[in-house]
């Protein structure tokens, strides 16, 4: 423990001196270290620190937050103070003592970060540049890296609690980029997980290059792609990415408290046809998107969004559950990227879950079609819930089989629709990282679906890069 109980207390009373109902203290010291091969050297090798205090105050359905990296007893204090002036009444709550919650810790670590030296970190990396560049003189760029966090957070509240959690996160990633003809094509993978460097151990780098490296040479002599609307199969792992962006974020609770989500006041509701069930689960071991608690002290959980394709549940933090009523509850998932941003809802590791159909009948089901089994992103109007994602890796199918590689495509359409249009299911589950920006900041979450069929969506080529 870093930050004294005895400020905490004293902090938290000055926060509460005109009437809040609820006073928060957030510390973070987060410490990122961050290795990069490029151009046949090492590119970079850094490392940054972030440390400071968020303190939060909420008084109904109104909250006021302010933060600092003076950790200094008077700025605190007088911190405290210009946030209470956000409100106006008497002191309703005062805070006495403080007792630390003890939470399951459901991502262990086997090997710390500082248990290699930087020099066999780097070499971890060369080996899979070799792989790269040996695979092919097509290939002419080869971006690795290796990503190191290790985080330290702190919450004390006016319920007379405190909680400390330790976030260890890493991960690896492999960008290659390949040309002929003056055609440049790329492809990526970088898994992640909160675990140490034993995720070293684990992944085979220089197999994933090589496959990494395949697929972009592979796209230098890919078809032109179709367009129109047409069935498409979305691919297992980050073809989770759509379901997220199109149709989590609409469910968080900052999007449906102030009803900016087309799937406000639809609880109870069919919004996706039936075979379709979607979870967002905080408490999946070592998982990109897992921490032990939450920025304000709750567990993480396993909360069905869509069952069936009934709408079930929202993603709550505490000032979203206050503002919907007294019927709901935070669930885990508030987060922030640092103390300088308000915490909210956001999604942890957000899923479609497993079918019953497998993915052979899938592609036999089609005779006209593509199959997408990687993207790149995409874009989401929240207020409209209209999206755009590019697929890097798709392929044609035609009268069940499939065919041969095409050129990127875009998909576009909307979430509340999309769902609707998933007819078929398999049972191939699988999760990919990434880092998901909101009003929060940018967090670690993961997406995933196992491989699924949409009947009908909008089809348009997204070009190679020339």
């Amino acid at each position: 423990m870093q930050f004294s109980k005895r400020l905490a207390i004293d902090v938290l009373n000055v926060a509460l001196s005109t009437g809040g109902d609820y006073a928060e203290i957030y510390y973070q010291d987060k410490t990122s270290h961050k290795y990069v091969r490029r151009y046949r050297r090492v590119e970079n090798i850094s490392s940054t620190n972030i440390r400071g205090v968020g303190i939060r105050i909420i008084k109904g359905t109104q909250q006021s937050y302010a933060s600092t990296s003076d950790l200094s007893r008077k700025n605190l204090l007088s911190l405290a103070e210009s946030l209470s002036f956000a409100f106006e009444g008497e002191r309703k709550l005062s805070v006495s003592s403080l007792k630390e919650k003890k939470f399951k810790k459901i991502s262990p670590i086997k090997k710390a970060h500082d248990s290699m030296s930087d020099e066999e970190k780097v070499n971890y990396l060369k080996r899979g540049e070799d792989a790269a560049f040996n695979y092919s003189d097509k290939v002419k760029d080869f971006s690795g890296s290796l990503l190191e966090q290790d985080e330290h957070v702190e919450v004390f509240n006016s319920e007379g609690i405190y909680y400390q959690d330790d976030r260890v996160r890493t991960r690896i990633a492999a960008l290659v980029i390949a040309e002929e003809n003056g055609n440049f094509q790329s492809d990526f993978e970088g898994p992640g997980y909160t675990k140490g460097l034993e995720l070293l151990d684990e992944i085979d780098y220089v197999e994933m290059v090589k496959k990494v490296a395949k697929n972009a040479c592979d796209l230098l002599n890919a078809k032109e792609s179709p367009s129109g609307e047409m069935p498409v199969i979305i691919g297992n792992g980050f073809g989770g990415v759509l379901f997220h962006e199109a149709c989590g974020h609409p469910l968080e609770g900052s999007a449906i408290s102030d009803k900016l989500s087309p799937f406000a006041d639809k609880y109870g509701e069919a919004i996706a046809s039936s075979v379709v069930t979607a979870i967002d689960d905080g408490t999946i071991a070592n998982a990109w998107g897992s921490e032990s608690v939450d920025d304000e002290g709750h567990e993480p959980t396993k909360n069905v969004l869509i069952k069936d394709g009934v709408l079930t549940s929202y993603m709550l933090d505490r000032f979203t559950a206050n503002k919907m009523g007294e019927n709901f509850h935070p669930t885990g998932a508030c987060r922030r990227e640092s103390y300088a941003y308000t915490p909210t809802t956001r999604m942890t590791n957000t899923y479609i879950a497993n079918g019953t159909s497998k993915v052979e009948d899938i592609i036999a089901s089609v005779k006209d079609g593509i199959y997408c089994t990687s993207f790149t992103g995409g874009q989401v109007d929240p207020s409209t819930d209209q999206f755009i994602f590019t697929s890097s890796l798709t392929y044609k199918i035609k009268n069940g089989k499939i065919t041969e590689l095409v050129k990127p495509v875009s998909l576009v359409g909307y979430g509340y629709d999309i769902l609707k249009k998933i007819t078929m299911v398999a049972d191939d589950l699988a999760l990919g990282p990434g880092i998901c920006g909101a009003s929060s900041g940018s967090v670690c979450v993961c997406v995933g679906q196992p491989t699924l069929l949409i009947s009908s969506i909008l089809v348009g080529g997204a070009g190679g890069n020339k």
